[in-house]
């Protein structure tokens, strides 16, 4: 397990180093964010921060997928603890990094990232669902095929 939360949240740091300066970069027409450039002194620094904290970003979410693991947790369990693992790191990254001017726009993301994160559960939830619909109906196949009777289903 600890191997893969290393490896995924690896994964997740250069994702995040990327789509962060990516997204900077699409927005504003340059890597540096000029309101931290000007707040650091120096335009490489923040370049410098932004790249390190949308990296740690992106680590947190990514490693935090390994949750999903996790047979004895609850699925609602588990999404909500990724869910505010994301968004706890996300609060002072944003901050730190100017990407929202006031906690009136920290809260807008907050909940637009809420809703991305619930269809992304939802629709998540409804495949599994249908995984487990299909692997119940192939068992009752492979049983009435056996001449088994009786059910015994999973429901999720």
């Amino acid at each position: 397990m600890r191997r893969k939360v290393i490896l995924l949240a690896g994964i997740g740091f250069v994702l995040g180093m990327v789509i962060g300066n990516g997204i900077a970069w699409f927005t504003t027409g340059s890597l540096g964010n000029a309101v931290l450039a000007d707040r650091l002194g120096s335009e490489k620094g923040a370049f410098l921060l932004q790249t390190l904290l949308s990296g740690v970003l992106g680590a947190i979410a990514m490693g935090g997928t390994v949750l999903y693991d996790l047979e004895r947790w609850p699925l609602t369990l588990v999404s909500v603890t990724h869910y505010l693992m994301i968004e706890l790191t996300y609060i002072p990254v944003a901050l730190a990094l100017r990407w929202v001017s006031g906690w009136q726009q920290l809260l807008v993301m907050a909940g637009i990232q809420l809703v991305i994160y619930l269809v992304i559960w939802l629709v998540m939830y409804l495949r599994y669902k249908a995984q487990v619909r299909e692997m119940n109906k192939l068992l009752q196949l492979s049983r009435e095929k056996d001449g088994e009777t009786g059910r015994s289903e999973y429901t999720p």
